[in-house]
């Protein structure tokens, strides 16, 4: 089973907006691609670190949404 990262793996605090810091939450695991929710959830499994990658930040957008107040 391999184990790696897409991203440069900085461990700063990151909010919903910071969508390049997503990167760094995708990983590999025996050639398929999955990253954490806020739970700590594993989702996926994806073909590919860019199916992953997009899955990833459209969750965070949907997050970030719902976290903006109402004009």
């Amino acid at each position: 089973m391999s184990a790696s990262t897409i991203g440069d793996g900085d461990n700063r605090k990151q909010g919903p907006g910071d969508i390049n810091a997503a990167e760094s939450q995708i990983f590999e695991d025996d050639k398929l691609w999955y990253f954490r929710n806020s739970q700590g959830e594993k989702i996926g499994p994806f073909r590919y670190a860019s199916e992953a990658k997009s899955n990833l930040e459209s969750l965070m957008v949907s997050l970030e949404a719902r976290l903006k107040p109402e004009e």
